[in-house]
C-alpha cells in the first residue's frame, strides 16, 4: 500500500510539474522567439558574406539561399534560410536547425562532403557548454539570487564531442571550417 501512496504522490507532482511548465510557455512571445531567431541567423548570413566577400565579388564563390522549413515545438512550424556556397565542385551548406535549444539560444549546421560543424548562438562569454555548477554540502541556505544579467548572443563553431568548446566565430576561424567540411 505504501507504494501505491508514493506513487500518487508522485504522479501529483509530475502533473502539476506539467500545468507549470505550460503556464511558463504561455507566457512567452513565441513568435518574438522566432523573429528573434531569424534575426540572429540573417546576422550570421551577413557576417559569412562579408568574410567571404573578396571570393563572392570575384565569383570564385558564390552564394545562394532557399527556405526550409522548421518544426519547432511552440513555436510550430516555420520558414528558415539556408544558405549554399558553392566553391568550386564543393557545395557546402549552412542549414538552421532551430532557437529552442538547451545550453544555445540556436545552431546551425556548416555541412560538405567531408563532414559537418556546428555553429551555436551562445551567450558571449562563454567558452563551451554551461555545465550546472555543483552545490557545496554544508552551505547555509539558499545562495542570494542576483539579478539576472543579460545575455549577448554571438555565434560560436562548437568543436566536437565529448569535449565540447567554443571558438569566436571569425573570418580565420570560418575559413578553416569550411575547408574542414570540403576537405580542403
Amino acid at each position: 500500500m505504501n507504494s501505491k501512496h508514493n506513487g500518487n504522490t508522485d504522479f501529483k507532482a509530475f502533473v502539476k510539474r506539467e500545468q507549470t511548465a505550460v503556464a511558463d510557455a504561455e507566457r512567452v512571445d513565441w513568435a518574438k522567439e522566432r523573429d528573434d531567431w531569424l534575426g540572429h541567423l540573417k546576422r550570421l548570413y551577413d557576417q559569412t558574406e562579408s568574410f567571404l566577400a573578396e571570393y563572392i565579388k570575384s565569383g570564385e564563390i558564390k552564394v545562394h539561399y532557399r527556405d526550409i522549413e522548421l518544426n519547432e515545438e511552440n513555436i510550430g512550424a516555420y520558414r528558415a534560410p539556408e544558405m549554399i556556397l558553392r566553391i568550386g565542385r564543393q557545395e557546402i551548406t549552412m542549414t538552421p536547425v532551430g532557437t529552442l535549444l538547451i545550453g544555445a539560444k540556436g545552431r546551425v549546421d556548416v555541412v560538405g562532403p567531408a563532414g559537418r560543424t556546428r555553429l551555436i548562438l551562445a551567450d558571449s562569454e562563454a567558452n563551451g557548454p554551461v555545465r550546472k555548477v555543483p552545490v557545496s554540502i554544508g552551505t547555509p541556505g539558499p545562495a542570494p539570487k542576483a539579478a539576472p544579467k543579460e545575455i549577448k548572443w554571438k555565434w560560436k563553431i562548437a568543436t566536437s564531442p565529448p569535449t565540447i568548446q567554443y571558438i569566436e566565430l571569425t573570418q580565420e576561424s570560418l575559413f578553416q571550417a569550411l575547408m574542414e567540411v570540403a576537405n580542403g
